[in-house]
């Protein structure tokens, strides 16, 4: 079996859209400030100062995703070779997870769902979400894991969707 490595701290915003997000959350934000200006300073009552929360409001939003994008780690990987399946990623506070191939017992692969259920010989399970990593990854990634356990003669169950937990 092949050794599959991806770096995932790349590529996933481009400095063009980076820019984009932070033009837009800019612009937001002076839209909510002119709002204001207009209805406190200049004393215009006909634009009610209620109005600049919703620009205020998106700008939020967007600063707070252009700066993920822009200040995300630089250490976010996923790898799978002969002995273990183990990566790194997450938004907030990432993570590092390992799991050898001798402790995994089963895998449960959804059609539907960006995930992979691991079953380990203890009788535990961990599913591995792929639904933040681009699909063309993600879907390379599935598919390299179905190899490498057919390989390694474990049991993979393919179904619709995984249940939810509750």
């Amino acid at each position: 079996m092949e050794k599959l490595y991806f770096n995932l701290s790349e590529e996933e915003f481009s400095k063009e859209r980076k820019i984009l997000l932070w033009g837009f959350a800019a612009l937001f934000f002076l839209a909510g400030a002119y709002i204001l200006v207009v209805n406190l300073v200049l004393g215009q009552k006909s634009i009610p100062v209620v109005l600049s929360a919703a620009p205020f409001g998106i700008s939020l939003v967007v600063f707070i995703i252009a700066g993920f994008a822009t200040f995300k780690g630089t250490d976010l990987f996923f790898l799978i070779n002969d002995d273990k399946i183990e990566y790194k990623f997450g938004m907030i506070k990432p993570a590092t997870h390992s799991f050898k191939w001798i402790d995994i017992k089963e895998l449960v692969m959804p059609h539907k769902q960006k995930k992979v259920k691991l079953i380990f010989k203890d009788g535990s399970s961990f599913v591995i979400d792929l639904t933040w990593i681009q699909k063309k990854k993600s879907s390379h990634i599935r598919k390299h894991i179905f190899h490498a356990a057919r390989e390694k003669d474990l049991n993979v169950i393919k179904v619709m969707n995984l249940a939810k937990k509750g």
